[in-house]
């Protein structure tokens, strides 16, 4: 199947695809999703009251998503691998806000100073800069 082909089937979507252009391109490779259920009451604390925080059979979940970030850029302008590849680890819930689905991160780490520097200031997520090792079998981030 091809990616017109995949962004084509649209059924399952609750809203219309954007009309506007992409701005930003970027790869999310050899990723790891890791969840588990939490208590409502605590992560209540550290989401704002704006959004309400998406249940199922009652609990919500906190997700720790590690993986490569790869070529990202800026629509028109080619990858630049010092600042557009990096380990990245983010943990995340998942929420509502008028009647649409999405996330909210709790926390975005990146292993390039400069990447998370840059991506705080572009987009406004949490990012901060850890050290990071990726091998095989591990995957490690201190700050």
């Amino acid at each position: 199947m091809t990616i017109e082909e995949i962004l084509s089937k649209t059924e399952h979507r609750p809203w219309r695809i954007p009309n506007e252009s992409w701005k930003y391109y970027q790869e999310w490779n050899n990723a790891v999703f890791l969840h588990w259920q939490v208590e409502l009451s605590a992560l209540r604390k550290l989401v704002p009251i704006e959004l309400e925080i998406d249940v199922i059979n009652q609990k919500p979940w906190v997700s720790l998503v590690a993986f490569t970030m790869e070529k990202i850029r800026p629509r028109n302008l080619p990858p630049f691998s010092p600042i557009s590849n990096f380990d990245e680890i983010n943990i995340r819930t998942y929420v509502k806000s008028n009647n649409k689905s999405g996330v909210y991160f709790l926390s975005i780490e990146g292993g390039t100073s400069l990447s998370c520097k840059l991506a705080k200031g572009i987009s406004e997520l949490p990012y901060r800069f850890s050290a990071m090792k990726r091998a095989k079998t591990v995957f490690q981030s201190s700050n």
